[in-house]
């Protein structure tokens, strides 16, 4: 275990659109505290990928290219030679080891990039990839972390960050000496998992929104913010569909605090922990042709028949064009149903 070492990772949105928020705040947190960054690929970069393994169009990949060189160029990191590999890549057979491959290239082009701007600011600062430390299990897509074969490796990359700040990339590792992802917001996972190994003092998941919300803030504008959350709680709501965390995010930490916040004003909007206040999450997702909302820490919500019922959920399918109108009237429920109880009532009133 290190003594003061943190673990911070910043999503898509955070490298694109709130940069030097980000790179500001590694600044502040690195006078105090020895660090591990971890980054996604710019946000909207991982669906091009995605587009670029099963296309191979070169159009998809002169947008790529563009918007890397850009950010790029304006900290003078250096990214043509990894935007040679991707362009090299593309002569691949199409086969799942080679899109695995393909997608890596998002954290790989964010980690170089930020790395340089944290050097440029004066910190030392080393890009990683995680393939060289993280060794994985599973299957090619959604691989999980095995944590026995990986600590020796991340023990090297805690050494490290007591000398200079690594910045990882997030969402992809080694799995039986083949590129992997771990799946869809995979770098919260990746953020956990190195915590965890290293006896980190906290954990902390940044991106453009502040936190845990009662909804999601973008499709129910009437969604509260969670101050704090168990994590039982979270870890129910990740698994049905919440898209605030990766699923696996909170299984390892045993113990270790994960706050989330927003980048761009530093503001941490939510701590997860052994105990927080029960709070009701509505999450949704669109699963086999349905849309399902998920009501966590509620097993009925007055005048909604669930499809099934959990010891502390329930479960709703609707059609896929419902879900908007669906998810704000249950949620209208969940909230009235918070106002009028005497355990959350004041706990609503504050917020």
């Amino acid at each position: 275990m290190i003594e003061k070492l943190n673990v911070v990772k910043f999503g898509g949105s955070s490298i694109r659109d709130s940069f030097w928020s980000a790179l500001k705040l590694v600044e502040y947190l690195y006078e105090s505290s020895n660090l591990v960054v971890v980054v996604s690929a710019l946000r909207g970069v991982t669906e091009d990928l995605l587009l670029l393994a099963a296309t191979r169009d070169r159009e998809v990949l002169e947008r790529i290219s563009h918007q890397h060189l850009r950010l790029a160029s304006r900290v003078g990191a250096e990214v043509e030679n990894l935007l040679s590999e991707l362009e090299k890549a593309l002569n691949l057979p199409k086969t799942p080891e080679a899109e695995e491959y393909i997608l890596s290239f998002g954290e790989r082009l964010s980690a170089e990039i930020f790395a340089k701007a944290l050097q440029n600011e004066g910190i030392e600062a080393v890009p990683i990839d995680a393939r060289n430390f993280l060794m994985l299990r599973g299957c090619l897509g959604n691989a999980g972390i095995d944590y026995y074969a990986s600590a020796p490796y991340v023990r090297k990359l805690g050494e490290l960050a007591e000398e200079a700040v690594p910045v990882v990339t997030g969402f992809i590792g080694n799995l039986r000496g083949k590129t992997a992802t771990l799946g869809r917001g995979g770098s919260d996972y990746t953020a956990s998992a190195i915590g965890a190994i290293l006896g980190a003092n906290a954990v902390l998941i940044m991106s453009d929104v502040e936190g845990i919300y009662t909804a999601d803030p973008r499709l129910v504008p009437r969604a509260k913010l969670i101050p704090f959350l168990s994590r039982e709680r979270a870890l129910m709501a990740a698994k049905l569909g919440m898209k605030a965390l990766h699923p696996k995010t909170l299984e390892p930490l045993n113990g270790i605090p994960l706050f989330l916040g927003k980048t761009e004003t530093w503001r941490l909007g939510t701590l997860v922990a052994e105990f927080g206040e029960e709070w009701p999450i509505v999450v949704h997702r669109v699963r086999n042709g349905f849309g399902e909302i998920a009501v966590v820490g509620r097993g009925y919500v007055r005048g909604f028949t669930p499809v099934e019922r959990g010891w502390n959920y329930s479960l709703f399918r609707v059609p896929v064009e419902e879900l908007p109108d669906a998810v704000n009237e249950i949620h209208e429920v969940v909230v009235n149903e918070g106002l009028s109880s005497s355990d959350h009532s004041e706990l609503w009133a504050r917020v």
